[in-house]
């Protein structure tokens, strides 16, 4: 019991420490852009073959949330994606059962 404990808090505060210097990088949009502006820099240095361009940081701008939007899209989407998924599964088994009693 005692070693679960201290498993579950051992991952609970890696996690938090992560949790935060992810935070602490990604705090803001500007910060973001020059911590992916740096990156890109290091990868080029060390990587001999050319690399696609990273964004500009207007198309960065522009694009920030479009993530988001697809999330949320698909997530209004669902209930008839799963309704329709469900309706064509329940003919597919009958269909399947129908042949199978013949």
């Amino acid at each position: 019991m005692a070693v679960s404990l201290v498993k579950v808090a051992g991952k609970l505060t890696v996690g938090g420490f992560a949790l935060y210097g992810l935070s602490e990088v990604l705090s803001s949009q500007e910060n973001t852009i020059k911590q992916l502006s740096v990156l890109d820099s290091k990868t080029r240095e060390n990587i001999p073959f050319s690399l696609p361009e990273m964004p500009t940081q207007t198309k960065l701008r522009h694009s920030w949330n479009s993530g988001v939007q697809k999330a949320f899209s698909e997530l209004d989407q669902a209930p008839q994606a799963m309704w329709d998924l469900g309706a064509r599964g329940a003919n597919s088994a009958k269909d399947f059962i129908k042949e199978q009693m013949k």
